[in-house]
């Protein structure tokens, strides 16, 4: 079995192509070292907190507006800082795909210079599906957080499927609810650790470095990069442990 070894997601550099990893690496280290160290626009909310504290306080919420207009609380910076933010996320989401694309070449003993050919063939299907679905499903996991430990199993085979069965990606979902059944149990727990030892590493760095230092963002931002390529090294080994055991 491809999972019997507890490491085997963190070793990203494991491939058959082994620079390939080390520059997609690097790419997602450099992107991330620059959201962290100069974001665009404001990330300060602390005027939108106070603002809603004040609201909820007020007597007469018309006349509360009238005194203190919303866009004074939120700001042009503050909305262009999500917009950036969302892309960040974007391209990381985009780049760990790549990630899976080319280790699941690897698996599957496929030669890696197909691998963007099959990436941008398919990519296309699960962006759309996403864009439809980001704001339902960030409205579910905003009310019910416990809900990831449910949706994330269930769909963790959907990539695979998209990118080397070429299902679509609604289809897909479907059949990732299928084949997922028997392993969301250990698809939770692999996560679980993945992210307590993430969250522990993110501690002592933020103890052992100075804050706002570039020490700081170039670690924080290593590490971010870092984790996105395991966690997508760990989804391509339960794709292709999954599909190995609907051959038998």
């Amino acid at each position: 079995m491809i999972l019997s070894k507890p490491l085997e997601s963190f070793k990203i550099d494991s491939l058959s192509k082994r620079w390939a990893a080390v520059l997609l690496l690097l790419f997602a280290w450099g992107v991330s070292f620059w959201f962290l160290k100069a974001p665009p626009g404001d990330s300060d909310f602390s005027q939108l907190m106070y603002w809603y504290e004040d609201l909820t306080e007020a007597e007469d919420y018309a006349a509360f507006y009238d005194a203190h207009p919303f866009e004074n609380a939120f700001t042009v910076d503050n909305m262009l800082y999500l917009c950036a933010l969302a892309g960040y996320f974007s391209v990381m989401f985009l780049l760990g795909l790549f990630y899976f694309v080319m280790y699941g070449c690897d698996l599957r003993e496929v030669p890696l210079s197909k691998a963007p050919g099959i990436y941008f063939t398919r990519i296309w299907w699960l962006v759309l599906y996403s864009a439809s679905v980001c704001f339902p499903a960030l409205l579910i996991l905003g009310f019910l957080p416990v809900a990831f430990l449910f949706f994330i199993p269930s769909f963790y085979l959907r990539s695979g499927l998209v990118f080397f069965e070429k299902k679509d990606a609604y289809s897909a979902t479907l059949l990732s609810s299928v084949r997922s059944h028997g392993h969301r149990l250990s698809i939770v727990a692999e996560l679980t650790g993945i992210l307590l030892i993430y969250i522990v590493l993110h501690l002592i760095v933020m103890f052992v470095l100075k804050e706002e230092s570039v020490g700081l963002f170039l670690v924080e931002a290593f590490l971010r990069a870092y984790f996105v390529m395991v966690l997508f090294r760990n989804m391509g080994s339960r794709y292709h442990m999954a599909t190995m055991l609907e051959k038998e």
